[in-house]
């Protein structure tokens, strides 16, 4: 009932501490992200380029192109981050514990995981640098004075020289830098604008970061085997981190939410018509880098009309596949998931390698990463019962 919806107080939509305070469809919404990146990361463009002719092969490049936007899982973390940080800060705007509350909160949740990766991987190139290096395709050396930059968070910045170990360690994080210069910037920009002033700016950004992804792509070419800046940078990813705000903010707008809820054709029809726009990037473009430039405000207007559907409609379809109890599941370990899951892939192919005498085929490589995400998936889960979940309600000590 849309009354129902008015009289219903909002949620923390922070990482709460309780169960019962969690919402479940943003926990499947972010298993769906790690879902589709882990799957892509594992499984696009690999083994179906040695796979002989014939069915498998036929069929494995038509599983490549179901899976070939697995990658924008990123933009919905970034959807979900502008949105459940932008409406907690939105929340608590007049708090006098405001800025303290809010980054005591974000160490707690994201520091201490993230250093201990750094330092895991210190350990494992001291030990094991040059066994993954003679059985993987590795040459370079794994350079261990770029750790101080991963530490301040610069890595989005395209200076980083990975060798393979590194690279598959910490190229993941590119991601997180953006998130962490996003929290620097929007206690401020929320703290010192009104609401209408905080949609015009919003929206300034939205409009603003194709238009510097083009720029960059076309002036500032990629090195080769590494991310473009247009897809690293912060400014050029803020159109996401806007969005989902945007859509804080509208959440937070009884008549907004009474509408959403009341309404079905609408928006319905626009996750349509978009949805149809990635299955033709998917099937046709799904490497031309100038056409995802620009697209990327496609994807993200996608994903922030699924994440206002799952909420305001829980008995609708979206809702129903985010309450997946699986997908929870995966949203609940994702952080340390995302972290971990490309270097313990790198590992698990070594030890293959090694195992087999450096003579890896197409199957063996499927089922090496096949396990590489079960251990993946193992490490998340012990992460979470016993550093994350005591860190974060430690954090959630720390109230407005």
């Amino acid at each position: 009932m849309p009354t129902a919806i008015a009289a219903q107080p909002f949620r923390d939509f922070a990482e709460p501490a309780s169960k019962k305070s969690r919402i479940p469809e943003l926990d499947g919404l972010r298993g769906l992200a790690i879902a589709f990146v882990v799957i892509f990361h594992f499984f696009y463009f690999g083994p179906s380029a040695k796979l002989h002719l014939g069915v498998m092969r036929s069929l494995y490049v038509h599983f490549e192109q179901i899976i070939a936007l697995g990658w924008s899982g990123v933009d919905l973390f970034f959807v979900l981050s502008g949105f459940l940080v932008g409406g907690i800060l939105m929340d608590a705007q007049s708090s006098e514990r405001y800025f303290k509350t809010f980054y005591l909160r974000r160490f707690f949740r994201i520091i201490p995981i993230y250093y201990v990766w750094i330092l895991s991987f210190l350990v494992v190139a001291t030990v094991a640098g040059s066994f993954v290096r003679a059985h993987t395709s590795g040459e370079l050396p794994d350079h261990k004075d770029h750790v101080i930059r991963l530490f301040l968070f610069l890595q989005n910045f395209g200076f980083m020289n990975y060798s393979v170990l590194a690279g598959a360690w910490f190229l993941p994080t590119w991601s997180l830098a953006v998130e962490e210069q996003f929290y620097l910037l929007s206690p401020l920009v929320i703290r010192l604008l009104t609401r209408r002033a905080l949609y015009a700016f919003l929206c300034l950004v939205i409009f603003l970061a194709p238009l510097l992804r083009l720029l960059i792509y076309y002036h500032i070419p990629a090195r080769p085997n590494d991310l473009s800046l247009a897809y690293t940078l912060m400014p050029c990813r803020a159109d996401a981190l806007a969005l989902g705000m945007v859509a804080a903010a509208l959440w937070r707008n009884v008549r907004f939410r009474l509408w959403m809820n009341g309404t079905t054709a609408l928006p319905y029809g626009l996750a349509a018509i978009l949805f149809g726009g990635l299955l033709i990037m998917g099937k046709w473009f799904p490497s031309h880098e100038a056409l995802q430039t620009v697209c990327y405000t496609w994807i993200d207007l996608f994903y922030v009309l699924i994440l206002l559907l799952a909420l305001a409609k829980p008995h609708g379809p979206i809702a129903r596949i985010a309450r997946i109890g699986w997908l929870g599941e995966l949203g609940r370990v994702s952080y340390c998931l995302y972290l971990v899951h490309t270097g313990i892939r790198l590992l698990c192919q070594a030890l293959i390698a090694a195992a087999l005498k450096n003579h890896v085929g197409s199957l063996e490589g499927i089922a090496g990463n096949g396990l590489a995400a079960v251990l993946s998936y193992a490490i998340a889960r012990f992460s979470w019962t016993y550093f994350e979940h005591p860190l974060l309600n430690k954090g959630h000590a720390f109230r407005y």
